[in-house]
Parts: C-alpha cells; sequence; structure tokens
C-alpha cells in the first residue's frame, strides 16, 4: 500500500485516507481507544510517510496509540483484524513485526530520546536522512521528553520532533505547560525552533508545514492541533466483577471517612475503575501526568510533611519508578501505600505491560510490605487494613492485584496466610495472588500466602513439616516468592524438595490472560 501512496498526486491523498480510514473502521473492534488516537494522526501518518523515503528515513511514534494506520500503510491492514490477539500482531509498534517499526513503543515519552540516540548514530558514520518523532500532548508531561528535547538540541544533524495536540491521551492531558499553552516559549527556551499548524487534520496544510520544516532543516518542533474522533462508548463498570471494581468500591468506603487521604497516580484513573470517585472526591484525586518518578516522590512528600497519600500505579508502569520507591521512600521508612493495579499476566498489551518484573524488585527491597490478594473479599480487607495501620507503618506497603474478574461478598479480616486445604499429606503448595483461586490442590496441602514480604513468622515451622513444597506464583526470575521461601529453607537448614513454577525466562506475547496462564503452566 505504502508504494501505492507514493505514487499518487498530492491532490488524491484526502481520498486516499478517507477510504483507509473507512476501512480500519470496518476492521478494527477491540481497544477502540488506541483506534481513535490513530484515527486522528490519519492525515499526519499519510503525509510523513509520502514526504519521507521509510523506512529508510526515521519515523518514530512515541507509545505506539497512533499506529494502526502506520500499520495499515506497511503491510498489516488484514492483520489489524488479529491485533492484540494470541497470534496476531501487537496493538503497539514492534520491530520484530517489520523494518518500518523503528523502535518499538509501549511506555510514553521516550521517542525523543530515541531520535536523540539517531542522530548521534547517524554523525558517527555519515548518513544524512530525514529523522522524525511524533509525541503527543500526553507523552510531554512525562519528564524524560525534557531531558531528551534539552540534549537533542545540542546535536548535530536536522531533526523534527511533531507534537501531535489533541488535548488528551487516556486521560485529558494536565500541567501548567498545556493550561497555559506556550509551548513555543517552552521549545524556544531550550533551543528549537517552532512553528504551529491548527489544521492537523487537513492534508494540504500538513503537507505545506511539513515541508516547509524539512527544507529549512534544523532543530524543528511542529505543534499540531488535531481532533481525535470519539467512537468509544461510555465507559462503564459493571459491578461486582473486577478487582478494580471492589478496590474502587471500599475505596470510598474509605474516603468518605478520611478526607485528609490524597490519591495520586500517573494519568491511570480512567483505566482503573477511579474515574466515578475522581468525580465524587476531586480533591482527593490526582492526576500528576505521565511521570511516574515525580507520581511517587510528590507522594512522599506529602507523607514526609505530615500528610496521607497512596499511589495508584499498573505494574509496568511502577517499573519506571522504581529508583524512588527505593531512595525516596523505602530508604526513608515512609509509609507509603501503592495500589499496584494490573499485577501479573495483563493479557492483550502484551510484553509491553503485562505486571511480571515488580515482585522480583520488590521482594529485594528492605522496609517493603507486599500483599497478594487472591479475590475480591480478600482485596478489601488489605485495603481497609491499610488505611487502618497506614500510620504505624514503618515504609512503603504495596497492593497488587491483577486485570481479572473476581467475586467478593463474604467479608473476611486480613491474614497474612490462611489454609485452603490441610490434609496431613508430605507436599505441600504455597501459592500467592489471584492463581490461588484457580488452581487445585490434588493431593497437596495448599497454603495461599496474602502476604509475601515479610514472609508470614510461623512459615519456617509450616515448612518443616513437609518432604516437598510446591511455590506457585504469577512473576518472573529466580528471586520473588520462590527466592525468598527458597532463602529460608535454607537459613533454618530444612531438608525438603523445593520446586517453582513461575514465569518461564522470556517475554511473553499478548492474547487472553486465561489463555496465557494456561499456556505458561500457572493454572489447569
Amino acid at each position: 500500500m505504502i508504494e501505492r501512496l507514493r505514487e499518487i498526486e498530492p491532490s488524491e491523498l484526502t481520498a486516499f485516507v478517507d477510504v483507509l480510514k473507512k476501512d480500519l473502521l470496518a476492521r478494527v473492534s477491540e481497544k477502540i481507544s488506541h483506534l481513535e488516537s490513530s484515527l486522528a494522526v490519519a492525515e499526519l501518518t499519510i503525509v510523513l510517510h509520502y514526504l519521507m523515503n521509510t523506512p529508510e528515513d526515521v519515523l518514530i511514534w512515541d507509545v505506539g496509540h497512533q499506529c494502526y494506520v502506520h500499520k495499515a500503510l506497511t503491510g498489516r491492514l488484514i492483520d489489524l483484524e488479529t491485533q492484540r490477539q494470541k497470534n496476531g500482531i501487537s496493538g503497539f509498534l514492534r520491530r520484530s513485526e517489520s523494518a518500518y517499526d523503528f523502535f518499538g513503543a509501549g511506555h510514553a515519552s521516550t521517542s525523543i530520546s530515541v531520535l536523540a540516540g539517531v542522530c548521534l548514530a547517524d554523525e558517527s558514520t555519515g548518513l544524512i536522512r530525514k529523522r522524525v518523532a511524533v509525541i503527543g500532548d500526553g507523552s510531554m508531561t512525562g519528564g524524560q521528553s525534557f531531558e531528551a528535547l534539552n540534549h537533542l538540541a545540542t546535536l548535530n544533524g536536522d531533526t523534527l520532533v511533531i507534537l501531535n495536540d489533541n488535548n488528551g491521551s487516556i486521560d485529558p492531558t494536565v500541567g501548567g505547560l498545556h493550561s497555559e499553552g506556550n509551548y513555543k516559549g517552552y521549545f524556544q527556551s531550550l533551543g528549537w525552533d517552532y512553528s504551529y499548524e491548527s489544521k492537523g487534520n487537513d492534508i494540504p496544510s500538513l503537507l505545506e508545514s511539513i515541508t516547509t520544516a524539512f527544507h529549512n532543516g534544523g532543530k524543528r518542533v511542529l505543534h499540531i492541533k488535531t481532533v481525535r474522533p470519539h467512537l468509544s462508548k461510555p465507559r462503564s463498570y459493571e459491578p461486582a466483577t473486577t478487582f478494580q471494581w471492589w478496590a474502587a468500591e471500599k475505596l470510598r468506603e474509605i474516603l468518605h471517612k478520611d478526607e485528609s487521604l490524597r490519591i495520586l497516580s500517573p494519568a491511570m484513573f480512567s483505566g482503573s475503575g477511579f474515574a466515578p470517585l475522581r468525580e465524587i472526591f476531586p480533591k482527593q484525586f490526582i492526576d500528576t501526568g505521565i511521570n511516574e518518578p515525580h507520581t511517587v516522590t510528590t507522594a512522599a512528600g506529602i507523607v514526609a510533611a505530615g500528610g496521607r497519600a497512596w499511589v495508584h500505579i499498573y505494574s509496568t508502569f511502577l517499573q519506571r519508578a522504581m529508583d524512588q520507591v527505593i531512595h525516596d521512600v523505602a530508604l526513608q521508612d515512609l509509609p507509603l501505600v501503592f495500589l499496584v493495579d494490573r499485577a501479573g499476566i495483563v493479557g492483550a498489551d502484551g510484553p509491553t505491560h503485562h505486571g511480571v518484573f515488580d515482585l522480583g524488585f520488590l521482594m529485594d527491597i528492605p522496609n517493603v510490605t507486599v500483599w497478594n490478594p487472591r479475590n475480591g473479599d480478600e482485596l478489601q480487607a488489605m485495603i481497609y487494613q491499610a488505611w487502618t495501620i497506614h500510620n504505624e507503618l514503618n515504609g512503603p506497603l504495596f497492593i497488587r492485584y491483577p486485570k481479572d474478574k473476581t467475586s467478593c461478598g463474604l467479608p473476611e479480616e486480613f491474614r497474612t496466610h490462611s489454609w485452603l486445604m490441610e490434609q496431613n499429606s508430605n507436599s505441600l503448595m504455597v501459592s500467592t495472588g489471584h492463581i490461588t483461586s484457580s488452581v487445585q490442590s490434588g493431593l497437596f496441602d495448599h497454603l495461599h500466602l496474602g502476604q509475601i514480604k515479610p514472609l508470614p513468622l510461623n512459615l519456617v515451622e509450616i515448612l518443616s513439616r513437609y518432604n516437598n513444597v510446591l511455590v506457585l506464583e504469577e512473576s518472573i526470575g529466580h528471586g520473588g516468592v520462590f527466592g525468598a521461601i527458597a532463602g529460608m529453607a535454607a537459613d533454618a537448614d530444612l531438608d525438603l524438595r523445593l520446586v517453582k513454577r513461575k514465569i518461564s525466562d522470556a517475554f511473553t506475547h499478548h492474547g487472553v490472560r486465561q489463555e496465557l496462564l494456561k499456556e505458561l503452566g500457572l493454572i489447569p
């Protein structure tokens, strides 16, 4: 299709993009919010590929939400029907899919840093080519974009950064840069030439603006205003079905009692189930933008100043703030509560979003407490317990829960561990998190660990009663719960056979969560 695009006259481009958008609407039925983002830059995508000689010229997309038109143009139109499904293509950019996907993109604010790397590489080889990064106004709230702009301004070579401004990402864009609208002053203060195009969905206007930017060269920012179509149905939260819903219900109860509590999130409230609560408690929900390190340290500052703060964050994005967790929170013994959403396999979003790494990090940080609920009842008990003991904590507390359905209705109190089967076997299964509810004990006794750091004090005594212990957890690596239990057994010189069942040492592809868990051998 891209060859055909480059053969047509400029006057034919508008008709070309209109046909392509209709085809996309007919083929894509999943993740409509990403389709909206892609259609917002449909004209931009067409013009960039028309004026550039990709893949020899470099086109870098930030996050990847905008990539559907790009994928359709570069030979994957039919494959978009399978995107985010098992054995289908990714919903994001992926280098292994196409030479046109110059750099994989799943997390925000990275595109300009990649562009800096390309400039340095081309300078060393003498290669001259067009180099473009497209970044959205939501991604501009991430600190890495500033770091990259600041550095790249000092490098040799022509580069073009296109700011796609449609006033939002998953949630509306926040922060002074966007609300004041002074992008021109911001970019110019960092040494960039700035131009603005108000008709970001108009092919002739984009052709003129981008052609001029390429002709003028240097370090240039083209700020375009685009409109994202509204195709999604209003987000609704089916009651009593998911971990996210039960977390929101318990938090609703707490916030009615505690007006001082502040909930911070790096632009993820809409996906969390907390969006309705934000309307009820507008002062208590603080969206910081897509800037996870800033979110965590800000919350730490609230606690250090005598306030009460919790952080809501996806597991995959917690990875981006681990330094702050270690140095700004745990090292200072600050009682900060984290609601770690999307812990474990997330399904269709794939390897950039699976929450399988944070557990390995957290288990090795001093002064940290980690809880893993098996269902909605235990999650609600944990959230309420966290609120009750908040001021007694001597460090951060992490409550990790998956994007999955669960039941709730039998109120329970928080317990560090619970027996699901105790039949005097010589073999023990130890599990944690939601997969506890999906496995059968069989001939094993079955112990669920709601608290995995620190491990329950009586766990050594429990382990000493068994010859064989199977540890089942939804995380990757040699550490985690298994590593902690193996260390405990070694310290106590226990004579037992330890077997681990974890995620294999490889990135897990995308697909339906339950199918992936079965494929990984974590559930039957």
